[in-house]
């Protein structure tokens, strides 16, 4: 299933990008993630490595990602996979005004019998990134 939302934050783009890029921060916006750890030493770049713990129906499900495009102060790529999902995850970012615009898609596959499931689901999963953007938007501007 693909989820695709947009949101536009105070902070200018470079300011937005190495944020949103250092996927760790996400426990600090998306209220469906619980920790966020960068496994890889230096800056956030093409094949940096980060290790998420996504609370999912009350359970904890862990998802290991790996940034597959960098393209600074425009779009990043992430591959996520955990034991019940796997997620590609991409952020592209432009100037908006003195602020930054972030589109964010994700196309999440599940895995095992859960995947008859995803039609079911869409809606929790529509309902949850929007509360993760929202999240986004309010740290971002907060942060300004």
């Amino acid at each position: 299933m693909r989820v695709c939302r947009d949101i536009e934050v105070l902070p200018a783009l470079p300011e937005s990008f190495a944020y949103v890029a250092d996927f760790s921060n996400s426990a600090e916006w998306d209220p469906g993630v619980v920790q966020g750890e960068k496994l890889t030493a230096g800056p956030v770049r093409e094949g940096s490595e980060f290790e998420i713990v996504a609370l999912f129906r009350g359970k904890r499900h862990r998802f290991h990602y790996i940034v597959t495009a960098f393209e600074p102060d425009r779009r990043v790529v992430l591959s996520g996979d955990g034991d019940k999902a796997a997620s590609v995850d991409e952020i592209t970012f432009e100037p908006s005004g003195a602020g930054t615009r972030i589109v964010y898609m994700a196309d999440i596959r599940l895995k095992g019998i859960a995947r008859a499931a995803e039609p079911l689901l869409a809606r929790m999963m529509n309902r949850m990134a929007d509360d993760a953007l929202a999240g986004l938007k309010s740290v971002l501007d907060r942060a300004r």
